[in-house]
């Protein structure tokens, strides 16, 4: 049975994350916070406090990967319109 499911560490393994970075991500996958419109994957159960999904979930986890905004997504600082240097007086 317990070779059916992917802790945590099976997660971050697969996606190629640190365990802190899935931790992370869950968590900010609630409503109201800054993933809760791309969540992560639930788990399928908890163990104790521990997250563990089903194996059959890897694709669903991959599918979520792949899916995730690249680096640079954010917007960051606007342009400037004009350039800087000699105003016309």
């Amino acid at each position: 049975m317990a070779d059916d499911f992917l802790t945590l560490a099976d997660v971050a393994d697969l996606l190629g994350m640190k365990i802190q970075t899935v931790s992370f991500y869950r968590a900010h996958s609630k409503p109201g916070r800054r993933y809760a419109d791309h969540p992560f994957p639930t788990p399928s159960r908890l163990v104790g406090r521990s997250p563990i999904w089903m194996k059959d979930r890897v694709e669903e986890l991959k599918a979520w990967d792949a899916s995730r905004p690249g680096r640079g997504t954010g917007g960051g600082r606007p342009k400037k319109t004009e350039p800087r240097g000699n105003a016309a007086s």
